[in-house]
């Protein structure tokens, strides 16, 4: 986790003046984000074993969501719910901050920033906050509604939306949650307390959930089982491989 920075870090290094610190930093870095990654590879293969999936579609049958029409699990909809919320708790800064006249601020205005960009940018946040969360759980994210005439009942491109919700996700979590929460408990970020907590605490929650909705989506939108195609009733009727 406190590796998420090395491609910054070794961008400075080959193309900056890179001090003999920087490459120590460098290295110390490079060798937490090798071995956070070895460490998650051999969690997800002992996962695996512990689970016994199967070994065309690695879904645990009986107890893994066979197709993307099946609901989503509770835990689903609470982290879209929560990233919704962490936006709205971000956006009562921004909404503060206009109503006090500060918004833009004068940092924006200086380095040439319209107002126009910054309204696109906004309304491109709020879809990211409202209606890519609700998409990851909710079925028409994963199947196209009736009233979208020739694409109802569709499939709706997987990684659409699970590549949107998974770069999202770790970016918020890993910026605000991690570099920015730290930032703010070691006293490099100053401010007023309330409106620091609810701009990082609504970044990381809505980064959270969108990392816990995305992990159902991912789940649910697994291409058919190769070995089951009859569906879901047949493929939980045979154990899974080992059992």
């Amino acid at each position: 986790m406190y590796s998420f920075l090395f491609p910054v870090m070794l961008a400075s290094v080959l193309f900056g003046d890179a001090a003999a610190d920087d490459v120590t930093r460098l290295l110390a870095t490079g060798a937490g984000a090798v071995g956070g990654v070895l460490c998650l590879i051999v969690a997800a293969r002992e996962r695996r074993v512990a689970a016994r999936p199967c070994g065309s579609c690695g879904r645990t049958h009986g107890r893994s969501p066979e197709h993307r029409g099946e609901r989503s699990p509770g835990w689903a909809y609470a982290g879209a719910y929560l990233a919704v919320g962490g936006y709205l708790a971000r956006m009562t800064v921004w909404l503060d901050q206009v109503v006090a006249g500060t918004w833009p601020s004068a940092a924006t205005r200086a380095n040439g920033i319209s107002v126009t960009a910054m309204v696109i940018f906004l309304g491109l946040m709020s879809l990211a906050g409202t209606l890519l969360p609700l998409t990851l759980a909710h079925r028409w994210g994963r199947v196209w509604p009736a009233w979208l005439g020739p694409l109802a009942g569709r499939p709706v491109p997987r990684w659409l939306v699970l590549g949107a919700g998974l770069f999202m996700g770790a970016s918020l979590t890993a910026y605000f949650g991690i570099a920015g929460m730290s930032a703010w408990i070691h006293g490099d970020i100053d401010g007023q307390f309330w409106p620091l907590l609810l701009e990082l605490g609504g970044y990381t929650l809505w980064g959270i959930g969108l990392l816990v909705a995305s992990a159902s989506y991912f789940r649910l939108t697994r291409p058919p089982c190769p070995r089951y195609p009859a569906g879901p009733s047949a493929a939980a009727a045979v154990p899974s491989r080992g059992q």
